[in-house]
This record gives structure tokens, C-alpha cells and sequence, in this order.
């Protein structure tokens, strides 16, 4: 009988992924275990997702888009199409109509669900994109894309400008093999994007909201887990508290105790992670491992043989970094039921020391950025002096309110809200009451009784 293939760590492959010399080394990620794609620099940095939805959707579509979008090009083509006009003024007045109706500032009007493909994107643009489409995309969702985005145009004027679109080339983009760390998360996205998909009007206006809203989701969660090692539970979010853009705070409240300054601690270490998973994924399987699979793996192996591993990888490493002094260095008193793991934690904390006030200080600044200004103009709402909050606006509220609704008729509260926690989304009472209050001025609420348990929110759409 085969015995199966046991963990080693392939020190050659590490010296040449992370450049070992005898007096340095450069902080690789993203080779062996893709984790974020981010950079150590914020030259390219992404927090307007404008481009990134253009990406995103032609990526589902395998589809891509040849050149920049000619809105003067597109126009004539247009005109053209109709071919003889009545009337010397006729021509010039229906240009200036397909001008006004589906062109601003030189970019194709968002008129229909297959506008979305030719919104121009960046590089940058583009690896975000590749980022969430590897992380969420399942081909399952290939036939409700197709269904939707062939569907024919009854409006004869939008059948028309349609036609006259440059004609985008068919693509398979391969995966990135990014490694989707919170499965709960993918399952969740991919029912919601079917829901999505079903009503074009829905899709078309919230793509663009429901894509910036899941990455937030998903990178918020991953902080949180990825900072709780083997013990994180990988199946449910963790509480992050949100406020709401129309009401007050305070410090007292939970969603300043236990909202963004709670996750932006947990950002703080993404580079400090993504290079010791980087470490830890130079092994001799073909398979990308996060922490709770590497402590599972180690729990049945030899622990003095994978702890020998993992502390020459730590002196190796230490061994470079020659402007800390190593002698103050104290790991943290944290419990392991296992000691092998109990070195990942020792790499880790020296990644994370040595990159405290030193030249690396700015590099691992940057790589964390690239979240927190997303954050900062996406998801968040200044508060004077308690500084910034997470935030949603009154359109999150009804979007999400709708897409946790689904094909239903009416959702009870209680479990309206249950579902917006699986969704990472997290309320103290204040905002529940004026969530609810929301619901009244729309009129959406039910109620069967006096009892609040009898609470019903009806379907948006």
C-alpha cells in the first residue's frame, strides 16, 4: 500500500522565490499561496471599482474588450444605420439624440445589462477583477450569464445602438488560482448573484455595489479569521458592527467598540500573513494550505520533525534581516495544542517585528492601504472625533434588504436580520431601531401583531 504523501517544506524553492542572500532577502507573496492582490506600493492602488466592474463582467462573459470605446465613432456608426432621413435637419437632430441618450462625458450610458462589458479598465483594474473572479465565480452561474446578457432587446432604438457596439472578441480567462480562504462566503455570493442576474434592471443598477460590497465582506472576514490562526471558524462570519449613514453615535456604542477600528487591527497584519502562508506553501503538495489545514496536517505528523522545518525557515529568515536587533524579540505567550504550530506563530511574529520602524515600514503600510482606502471611500463615514466608522447608506439597506428577500413575498424581521449577519453585516439595537423605521417610511413593514416577533418586511421589488 501507497503511503500518502506527507508535508515537507522545499527550502531550495523558498532561497529562490524569496531571493536569499547572505545579507538580505525581498518579501515575496502571491507565488505559491495567493492570498490578496495587493502590492508593497500604492502607485497602482484601486479603491474606485468604475473599471473593475467593466473587468469583472466581461470576465464572466469570456469576453473581451479589443480597444478604448469611440464615442464619436459610435455615434456615426449609429446614425448610419438608418441610412436615408427626411428633411435637412433630421440627420443632425437624431445624432444629437443618440448623443444624449447614451452617451456622458464620452462613456457609453450603463442602458442595458450588455453596456456593462465596454466600461475601459485598467491593469490594475483588471487584477482586482481577476481577484474576485477567482475567488467567487463557480461555472454554474455560466448558463443564468448567458441567458441574460444573450437575451434579445425588444426596444427597437436600444436593438439598434446595440448592434452598432464594438464587437467584443470571445476569451476563456484562466483562473488565478487565488485561494478562496472563507467557502461560506463564495456560497453566499453566488446565490445572491443568481438572484441578481434574474432581474436585469437590478443587476444592471447594482452590480457595481453588490461587487464592492462582497470584496468588502470577504477581506473584512479574512482579517478576522486569518488573525485567529488554527482556530478560526471557517464557516460563519465574525461579528463586525456597522453604522448607518443617517443616524448618531457614540463610543459607548457597539459599532465603535467592535466595528472599524476592531478590523482595521486585524488589517494591519495582511502583509505579515500573506508572507508566512507565502513560507509555509514551498511544500511538496500540490495544494494551497491555510492555517486551520496546515494545524489539522500537522496534528498527524512527527512534531519535532515539521517544528525543526518551520524554525529553519525562521533562522533563515532572521539571519537576513540584519538591521533589527533579534535579541529583543519575544514571542507572545499564545496557546497551541500543537508545538510545530507554535512556530508558525514564532515566523510570524518576527515577520510582523521586523517590519516595525524599520525601512520595510512603508512597504507593509502600502500593501494594507490598498483595503483601507477602499474602505475609507466606500464604507466608512467620518465621526468627528471618534473618527471613522463603518458605514452603509439607506440604498445598502434596500439592496441588501431585497437581495436577502429574494423570490419571497416577505421575510420576517428576526430572520431579515439573521441574514444580514451571514452577510457580515452586524447592527446593535440603535440601528436595528432605525433600520426598522426605514422600513416604515417605505411602507414595507407588516405587522400580524402587537408582538415583535410578528414583524414582517415585505419584497422591495
Amino acid at each position: 500500500m501507497n503511503e500518502e504523501k506527507q508535508y515537507k517544506i522545499d527550502f531550495e524553492k523558498i532561497e529562490t522565490t524569496f531571493k536569499f542572500k547572505d545579507s538580505g532577502l525581498t518579501h515575496s507573496q502571491c507565488n505559491q499561496f495567493k492570498l490578496l492582490p495587493y502590492a508593497a506600493n500604492e502607485k497602482t492602488l484601486v479603491s474606485n471599482f468604475d473599471g473593475v466592474i467593466g473587468a469583472f463582467s466581461r470576465y464572466i462573459c469570456d469576453k473581451e474588450l479589443k480597444s478604448e470605446f469611440n464615442f464619436n465613432e459610435f455615434i456615426e456608426n449609429v446614425v448610419d444605420e438608418i441610412g436615408q432621413f427626411e428633411g435637412d435637419n433630421s440627420k443632425e437632430v437624431f445624432r444629437d439624440i443618440v448623443k444624449t441618450m447614451f452617451i456622458d462625458k464620452e462613456n457609453l450610458v450603463n442602458f442595458d445589462i450588455k453596456t456593462i462589458n465596454y466600461i475601459s479598465s485598467t491593469k490594475s483594474d483588471e487584477k482586482i477583477a481577476k481577484f474576485l473572479y477567482s475567488i467567487f465565480f463557480d461555472e454554474e452561474l455560466k448558463a443564468s450569464i448567458v441567458e441574460h446578457y444573450d437575451r434579445e432587446v425588444e426596444n427597437i432604438l436600444y436593438k439598434l445602438v446595440l448592434n452598432d457596439l464594438p464587437e467584443l472578441k470571445n476569451k476563456y480567462f484562466q483562473n488565478e488560482r487565488y485561494k478562496c480562504y472563507l467557502p461560506f462566503v463564495k456560497e453566499l455570493f453566488i446565490k445572491d448573484f443568481k438572484f441578481l442576474i434574474e432581474n436585469d434592471d437590478l443587476y444592471k443598477n447594482s452590480l457595481k455595489r453588490f461587487i464592492e460590497y462582497y470584496y468588502m465582506f470577504y477581506v473584512s472576514q479574512l482579517s478576522m479569521k486569518l488573525s485567529k490562526f488554527e482556530k478560526a471558524n471557517l464557516t460563519e462570519p465574525e461579528t463586525i458592527y456597522y453604522t448607518l449613514g443617517w443616524e448618531s453615535t457614540s463610543k459607548n456604542r457597539m459599532a465603535y467598540q467592535f466595528g472599524w477600528d476592531l478590523l482595521k487591527n486585524n488589517v494591519n497584519s495582511l502583509f505579515s500573513h500573506a508572507i508566512t502562508l507565502e513560507f509555509l506553501n514551498h511544500h511538496n503538495l500540490d495544494e494551497q494550505l491555510g492555517y486551520v489545514e496546515l494545524f489539522n496536517m500537522f496534528s498527524l505528523m512527527d512534531e519535532n520533525d515539521i517544528s525543526n522545518q518551520i524554525e529553519t525557515i525562521y533562522n533563515g529568515y532572521t539571519s537576513r534581516i540584519m538591521d533589527k536587533d533579534w535579541s529583543t524579540f519575544k514571542q507572545k505567550d499564545r496557546e497551541c495544542a500543537n508545538e510545530a504550530f507554535s512556530k508558525v506563530y514564532k515566523l510570524f511574529e518576527a515577520i510582523q517585528y521586523q517590519f516595525n520602524k524599520s525601512s520595510r515600514t512603508r512597504a507593509n503600510k502600502a500593501y494594507k492601504n490598498w483595503y483601507i482606502r477602499f474602505v475609507y471611500e466606500n464604507f466608512s463615514k467620518k465621526r468627528g472625533s471618534l473618527g471613522y466608522n463603518l458605514n452603509l447608506t439607506e440604498e445598502d439597506i434596500i439592496l441588501m434588504t431585497k437581495i436577502c428577500i429574494s423570490n419571497n413575498e416577505r421575510l420576517k424581521l428576526s430572520v431579515l436580520f439573521n441574514e444580514f449577519e451571514k452577510r457580515g453585516m452586524f447592527f446593535d439595537r440603535d440601528s436595528k431601531i432605525k433600520i426598522v423605521q426605514l422600513y416604515e417610511k417605505l411602507n414595507l413593514l407588516e405587522k400580524k401583531s402587537d408582538s415583535g416577533d410578528a414583524q414582517y418586511v415585505r419584497s422591495v421589488l
